[in-house]
């Protein structure tokens, strides 16, 4: 039996815990949430009151599914040797925290996940790194699924180009795409984001664009809004993702 731990109870963790109830092989042991609130009805032998009391729990693999705020804590928190599958991938942007995340984990003998959450291709970029020339990557969500709660945008609207290193900066939630796709390919500092806020979009939208010697790839991912900042198929594409990592049963994968 594989036990972990669930970081965040919004809508991606509890998607994540109401899909392992039907898992025999997987239990969830551990959950921690700031928000009372969202674990009320859960049996409290599994919520912890901190994340230093999760870190220290027995556990296989701790599943992050709250803010790239939360990594850089969690990690420092984390004695029982457990792996971790992080979804706040804009927390790399940091490179200190992720040569130290890098140095730490070498040490330990702990694996590091990165799901690809809601974007394709990621594989493609990373056999192919030697070849990129350039990587560009936009995104069009409405207003609202960008934070701009009180946005009077009518139509759609650029309100971000730059590097992706300071698009996590400043999308911290809503840009953990670009940040995949610059771990695979060329870097937080050579890969272009683009971020457009659409009030007449109900989807969730991803271009990305890659030149290279004897390449030219054009990829687009759409989904529809399911939580506050959240696609349909990163749920299930993150929860696909964990059973891979822990079945002892995948006698085929695709690398």
């Amino acid at each position: 039996m594989k036990k972990i731990g669930i970081v965040g109870f919004g809508y991606i963790g509890r998607y994540i815990f109401e899909h392992l109830k039907q898992n025999d092989e997987i239990s969830v042991e551990a959950i921690w949430e700031p928000i009372a609130e969202k674990t009320v009805g859960l049996d409290q032998k599994i919520i912890c009151k901190s994340l230093e009391e999760l870190g220290t729990r027995p556990l296989d693999l701790i599943v992050e599914a709250a803010h790239a705020d939360v990594v850089k804590e969690l990690w420092l928190l984390i004695t029982s040797g457990a792996d971790l599958m992080i979804s706040s991938v804009t927390s790399f942007s940091d490179k200190k925290f992720r040569d130290e995340m890098e140095q730490k984990a070498k040490k330990s003998g702990q694996k590091v996940y990165l799901p690809h959450g809601a974007i394709l291709g990621l594989d493609g970029l990373r056999d192919g790194r030697a070849l990129l020339e350039s990587v560009a990557i936009t995104t069009t969500k409405h207003p609202k699924n960008l934070g701009m709660l009180d946005s009077k945008i009518t139509k759609p609207e650029v309100i971000f180009k730059g590097t992706t290193l300071e698009a996590c900066k400043k999308f911290p939630r809503n840009v953990n795409v670009h940040a995949a796709i610059a771990l695979a390919g060329l870097g937080f500092d050579n890969t272009e984001s683009v971020v457009i806020a659409d009030a007449n979009t109900n989807k969730m939208q991803h271009r990305i664009e890659v030149k290279g010697q004897g390449l030219n790839w054009n990829l687009e991912i759409e989904s529809f809004s399911a939580g506050a900042v959240t696609g349909s198929y990163t749920p299930a594409s993150l929860y696909n993702s964990l059973l891979t990592v822990l079945s002892e049963r995948n006698v085929f994968q695709i690398v």
